[in-house]
């Protein structure tokens, strides 16, 4: 007997998917506590815990879905890995008073005064299971300016784990610095897809990664030992990812829908407003280039004058560290200000035209191809195995998605982005002549050892956590 078609297949697959609920984000949560040897408060209290904050996130205040951000964290032990010389920046949680239910109407009262972007609510559980409200955790800036890419380092907040509402029935479990599961609507997800790493995008992807490297490393060749470009490839290449994802994060944040397309043609496009925006690749190298001198200065204070302990060290390697340094902060405030400029293109109707290198030359940009897409395929995991795309019917999708798909389904070597309005972020492009889309992207700076794990091998040697315990 012959296989069945993968279409054949994939029908029969949307046919036996059961819709999923906060039981199941439960058994995702007790399961992860247990694999990583943590006692699991147990099934029951995390469901009753969950159930609390989901139906929290179908509150609205003046119109918009309550923002909610809730930590696990055990009262009579609430910091057990507190470093020895913790910095000034590190979260400290501030007991109320009082202790109160763990309920909607508090979670409501609560949420005006506890912003997630700055803070968190510590909840913990009696000795009959009933959960309870007990502080408020202040610092959680610092992790979340990390999560979006902002700053490379950050305390990982408390508790056992943390349960973030990022839209309507819509919730994400983060441990320390790893994500757990999240929960939309009634789709679990157990993993984020890292398309930024491996498979057919980061492909497309490496041809401007690829640009950024050769331009950094030919102004360093004189100053290195040969193969020294492997020793950065893996960090050079994070910030250049970083940067892209900072971008799509930044479209998300004005909850008005947006799409990103990098493409080296401007065929079938119509450009309503055309720059010529190369900035941001500037800095980038930039940025990558002032990284190098510094590490190579520091490394030779350490190792021809620190480790040997030579009295006296020419005043000459110290300012060049120090020129390199305050010349890499430069060009990271000189990225942050295009990242933002970037975003805020895509509050006009159209979408943002980037070449694979990042430079954007036109927005308010509208997608004139006419041939629309028959199906779409989505793929759990980056790779993309035809074994494992699921069929999907593009008229599903809003205006934005659609013509999206109909752009990268006619131009090969094109990646398209589309942020919807509720926050979604979608990638799609053409792979052996289907249109592939992934979704629930890993665009959140997430050091855990699922991400050590995809990142391949041309860019691995420097990759890495940079984050505070």
């Amino acid at each position: 007997m012959y296989p069945k078609p993968l279409e054949s297949r994939a029908r029969e697959s949307v046919g036996v998917m059961r819709a999923k609920s906060v039981a199941d984000l439960a058994r995702a949560v007790d399961k992860r506590l247990k694999r990583e040897g943590e006692s699991s408060p147990g099934l029951r209290i995390l469901r009753d815990i969950l159930e609390v904050v989901y139906f929290a996130s179908l509150k609205t205040e003046e119109g918009k879905p309550l923002q909610l951000r809730i930590a696990l964290v055990n009262p009579r032990d609430p910091d057990p890995g507190k470093p020895p010389r913790p910095r000034a920046d590190r979260w400290k949680i501030m007991p109320l008073a009082k202790q109160l239910p763990f309920t909607v109407p508090t979670l409501v009262k609560l949420s005006k005064a506890a912003d997630p972007w700055s803070s968190s609510l510590a909840v913990y559980f009696d000795s009959e299971g009933i959960p309870f409200v007990w502080g408020l955790i202040d610092q959680t800036i610092h992790f979340n300016t990390m999560l979006f890419r902002e700053t490379e380092s950050g305390y990982a907040p408390p508790g056992l784990f943390q349960v973030v509402t990022t839209g309507t029935a819509d919730l994400t479990i983060y441990r320390e610095y790893g994500f757990v599961a999240r929960l939309a609507q009634d789709n679990l997800l157990g993993t984020q897809s890292n398309v930024f790493w491996e498979g057919p995008v980061h492909d497309r992807l490496w041809i401007g990664i690829e640009k950024y490297l050769a331009a950094i490393f030919a102004r360093q060749q004189n100053h290195h030992s040969p193969g020294w470009e492997d020793d950065w490839t893996g960090t050079l290449t994070e910030k250049w990812i970083g940067t892209l994802c900072r971008i799509l994060l930044g479209i998300q944040r004005y909850r008005h829908g947006g799409a990103l397309l990098l493409t080296r043609s401007n065929a079938e496009l119509d450009i309503k407003y055309k720059i010529n925006y190369s900035r941001l690749p500037k800095s980038l190298i930039s940025r990558g280039i002032a990284s190098i001198r510094m590490t190579r200065a520091r490394q030779k204070i350490v190792e021809d004058y620190f480790d040997t302990r030579k009295i006296r060290m020419p005043i000459t390697l110290y300012l060049d560290e120090s020129i390199a340094e305050s010349d890499g902060e430069d060009f990271q405030d000189e990225i942050t200000g295009c990242v933002r400029f970037v975003s805020s293109l895509s509050c006009v109707d159209g979408l943002i035209l980037a070449s694979p290198d990042l430079s954007i030359r036109g927005f308010g940009v509208e997608i004139r191809t006419k041939n629309e897409v028959d199906s779409v395929y989505l793929a759990p995991r980056p790779k993309a195995r035809a074994s494992s795309l699921r069929r999907l019917d593009p008229n599903h999708y809003g205006t934005r998605h659609r013509s999206m798909m109909r752009y990268c389904a006619a131009h090969k070597n094109s990646v398209g982005f589309v942020v919807s309005q509720d926050g979604e972020i979608r990638a799609m492009t053409r792979v052996a002549g289907r249109l592939v889309m992934w979704e629930n992207l890993q665009v959140h700076l997430l050091w855990d050892l699922d991400f050590r794990r995809q990142i391949p091998s041309r860019a691995k040697k420097s990759a890495g956590p940079t984050g505070r315990r």
